[in-house]
């Protein structure tokens, strides 16, 4: 299993339900990975993420002051598996054990022990996306300041997971969740075989007038 460090961008609303989720970004291509979060979960990651403190301990930080109390430590926090938009997450023990976890409470747990988040290549590479500093900015106020300099960077970080398939398995999933990639990100250029008709049906009208 490969690993991959990804960069935390907090939590944003999507689509026509407003479903909830955690912005991962896979840097090096520029891809982005959506945890798909409850909104009680969504709740607890945005009031700690602006500073705020419950009065009691929540779960997620009854869970964090029992691993470190009880356990040699926590040394790393991985996204290991997904299946149809469910991600599985794994928390490391300095001792080499590892315990199951749900997502959006490894993300949490990670925000609080203050560590990097992890996530096996492959699932980032099937149900991640490319998308532009101008849509994020746009649609989710989220500013990366533009790392790609020419198109052929572009034309790379859009074909990154080389995987038609898995390409096609994400746009499935989005669909099912109310919305699609262009919804969300804009409509790019007429299909090249729609601008042909046009033209040809153009040149049918001149041939008519002559």
């Amino acid at each position: 299993m490969t690993l991959i460090t990804v960069e935390y961008h907090g939590v944003h609303s999507a689509g026509p339900e407003e479903f909830s989720c955690v912005l991962l970004r896979w840097a090096e291509q520029n891809r982005i990975l959506p945890i798909w979060i409850s909104q009680v979960a969504a709740a607890e990651l945005e009031a700690r993420d602006a500073g705020f403190s419950p009065r009691r301990p929540s779960t997620v930080e009854l869970l964090s002051d029992t691993l470190t109390r009880l356990t040699p430590g926590v040394s790393a926090i991985n996204i290991t598996s997904a299946f149809e938009g469910t991600f599985i997450g794994s928390i490391i023990f300095t001792d080499g054990e590892e315990l199951d976890a749900r997502a959006s409470d490894a993300i949490a747990l990670s925000r609080l022990l203050e560590l990097d988040i992890h996530v096996d290549e492959d699932v980032l590479t099937q149900n991640s996306f490319f998308a532009s500093d101008e849509d994020l900015t746009q649609y989710f106020g989220v500013d990366f300041g533009g790392e790609f300099e020419d198109e052929k960077e572009v034309a790379e970080a859009i074909s990154a997971s080389g995987d038609a398939q898995a390409d096609a398995d994400f746009s499935q999933l989005m669909e099912s969740l109310g919305f699609s990639e262009s919804e969300l990100f804009g409509h790019g250029e007429e299909p090249e075989e729609k601008k042909e008709e046009e033209a040809d049906d153009g040149d049918d009208s001149q041939d008519k007038k002559a």
